[in-house]
């Protein structure tokens, strides 16, 4: 890490981090490269949200949700460079949590990290019980909680693994899915197009018939955009990948570049299709929407291979946050902000004690999805987007301090973001449009009351056992 030129430099800056509190790899063999972080990031972002609540924003938003999604890109973008400049100055495993500490005060530092381990928790939740309802497609006996707890299982098995070899069933797991999606977008244009046989192109009845682009006007088109933000969300796992990455100065900002331009290539291309295909109003909110898609396209023999496929791609998701989430709770005990027992590590580098608690808690959360199995993936879902958005307006706040402090402006080789400070305002006016519309739809109101209240929380922790000693 680069020191500060003087302390005059970083006075009001309390939480300064040296040497002992900045988790790198050591070891250069044990290291991520360029591919390792970018199906890293697609693995964490491609998941449940794009699956299975792409469906209530669906049924929410109607056509008009191909608007959603482009926006949504837009600000996903805008946050992930505006993380990247900063990890590419200094790279820890503490990410946004160590940036905000320094740059807007301790308590920042604290709440965002402890508000990214919760939202983690929440996100793994949703992809554990998303998991669980295509299971149940070959299993409709079985529980929703037993199938989660197995997953959840086989999960935390792979996330003992050294990182080279994570990183390797990673990358097999996000190449999958994201040809799963490319192949989508592949259908839609020969079925668009007419030209396969038997097949007949839908033309745009779907995207202007059934209440038009915007069935719901622009209330509903509003109010999707919590759960479309969800679903870009888990590409932040590269912040505190950035510790364990070769070369971040040359390795981070190439794969922010490829992560960012697949999810929006794909994720427009897919939904584009789906909703041109399947009518808006016969999209699934309870499971896939891509399973119906098969068969529309004439493909319903291999609906199975398509759940498998979707199953691997939520599995993927789960196993890329199974990463960010103990390594940022190790952070956490490194800078004193959690047990400092959690800091501890076997030798392939594995936060053994953060996992296990990071675990314990998931595994409460499969107690909930058996009291409310039916409500629990919206529930969990809104709240993780909540989190996860309000942890994104801090990192806009934090990015425009740090391009405020003339000490701390990228020198030359650096990535420099584009048309600050314009953009980062714009990025935090979009984030705060689409916490205050979530309270359009009663499901996503839970969620943004719970994502205030863990908010309030952790701020109440810190008052009460940090700022005191």
């Amino acid at each position: 890490m680069r020191k500060m030129e003087s302390d005059k430099d970083i006075k009001g800056s309390s939480h300064q981090i040296d040497n002992k509190n900045i988790t790198l790899g050591s070891n250069p063999k044990n290291q991520l490269d360029l591919l390792g972080l970018t199906m890293l990031g697609l693995g964490g972002a491609i998941g449940s949200g794009i699956f299975v609540a792409s469906g209530i924003a669906i049924n929410q938003a109607g056509p008009s949700i191909i608007l959603a999604f482009a926006v949504g890109g837009l600000v996903s973008a805008l946050i992930m460079f505006m993380l990247a400049e900063m990890s590419v100055y200094e790279p820890t495993c503490g990410s946004f949590s160590v940036y905000a500490g320094e740059y807007l005060g301790p308590a920042m530092g604290f709440i965002t990290g402890w508000m990214y381990w919760i939202a983690g928790i929440l996100t793994l939740a949703t992809e554990m019980v998303a998991a669980a309802l295509i299971v149940r497609y070959w299993l409709p006996s079985w529980p929703i909680w037993l199938i989660s707890l197995i997953i959840a299982m086989v999960i935390v098995g792979i996330s003992f693994l050294d990182i080279r070899a994570f990183a390797r069933v990673e990358e097999t797991l996000s190449f999958v899915k994201v040809a799963i999606l490319l192949l989508v977008i592949c259908s839609g244009i020969v079925m668009f197009t007419g030209i396969w046989p038997g097949l007949r192109s839908p033309g745009t009845i779907n995207y202007l018939g059934h209440g038009g682009f915007f069935p719901h006007g622009w209330r509903g088109f509003l109010a999707s955009l919590l759960l479309v933000l969800y679903t870009y969300a888990g590409e932040q796992v590269i912040g505190p990948a950035t510790g364990e990455t070769k070369d971040p100065l040359k390795t981070v900002p190439r794969a922010v570049s490829i992560i960012t331009i697949t999810l929006i290539v794909i994720y427009l291309g897919a939904i584009t299709t789906l909703v041109g295909i399947v009518p808006w109003n016969q999209v699934p909110q309870n499971g896939s929407g891509f399973v119906p898609l098969a068969k529309d396209l004439g493909l319903s023999g291999i609906s199975s291979i398509m759940n498998a496929v979707i199953l691997s791609a939520i599995l993927s998701a789960m196993n890329s946050n199974m990463y960010g989430v103990p390594r940022m709770l190790k952070s956490l005990a490194e800078r004193k902000d959690a047990p400092s027992f959690l800091t501890g590590e076997n030798r392939q580098g594995v936060p053994v004690a953060a996992l296990l608690i990071s675990s314990a808690i998931l595994l409460v959360v499969v107690g909930i999805s058996y009291l409310l199995p039916e409500k629990i993936f919206v529930y969990i879902a809104s709240t993780a987007g909540a989190a996860l958005i309000l942890n994104w307006l801090i990192i806009a706040l934090t990015y425009y301090r740090f391009r405020q402090r003339a000490n701390l402006r990228p020198g030359k080789g650096q990535p420099t973001y584009p048309g600050f400070p314009g953009t980062t305002i714009a990025a935090s006016l979009l984030l705060s449009l689409a916490l205050a519309t979530s309270a359009f739809n009663g499901s996503q109101l839970v969620g943004l009351v719970a994502g205030v209240l863990i908010l309030m929380f952790f701020s109440g922790l810190y008052i009460i056992f940090v700022k005191k000693h």
